[in-house]
């Protein structure tokens, strides 16, 4: 039981956390973090904890499809290379990360036109106290074929966990993009 968890949930924290949200997203709380799919002319802001799993794969991923993307983290310093996991991941889908560095919110440069995309809803308040800005921000897991507003951290998770969480990504990121 456990490891089935761990492999589909990354952690039993994971686990509580997808419950809860999906609950809550049943009755609506979260709907208002999905918008229509942004136009062309705005530029896609991918932000996670630590810009080097989930977001750096988004941006390379919707830049691949043909949009101006960017990417940061709540929780990173700048300057640092995406994890080796998602390098390798990425790699097997035809993507690279080898130019990516970690980029904290408080140094990122929005511009006016941004479309945020965040990954958890916790990042939603966290985004608004760090950015002081107001954009359009929804969850990238609402784009997803089977929504759920949370894609959790994959960072301390199992290899297992870590490809389904970047496979749901990508889904998000097609689903976003159109």
């Amino acid at each position: 039981m456990n490891r089935l968890v761990y492999e589909r949930f990354g952690s039993r924290n994971g686990f509580v956390r997808y419950l809860g949200y999906w609950l809550l997203a049943r009755i609506g709380i979260y709907r208002r973090f999905t918008l229509e799919r942004p136009e062309r002319q705005r530029r896609l802001v991918f932000i996670c904890n630590g810009n080097i799993c989930r977001s750096p794969l988004a941006e390379v991923y919707g830049r691949s499809l043909g949009w101006e993307t960017a990417s940061c983290g709540f929780g990173c310093g700048d300057g640092f290379p995406a994890d080796p996991r998602a390098m390798d991941f990425a790699r097997s889908q035809g993507l690279s990360l080898a130019k990516h560095q970690t980029i904290n919110i408080q140094d990122f440069q929005f511009r006016d036109s941004d479309f945020i995309v965040v990954m958890e809803p916790s990042h939603l308040a966290l985004f608004r106290e760090k950015s002081g800005a107001r954009f359009p921000v929804v969850l990238a897991g609402n784009y997803c074929p089977n929504p759920n507003p949370y894609i959790h951290d994959p960072y301390n998770c199992c290899d297992e966990f870590f490809e389904r969480c970047e496979q749901r990504v990508m889904e998000a990121v097609r689903g976003i993009c159109g």
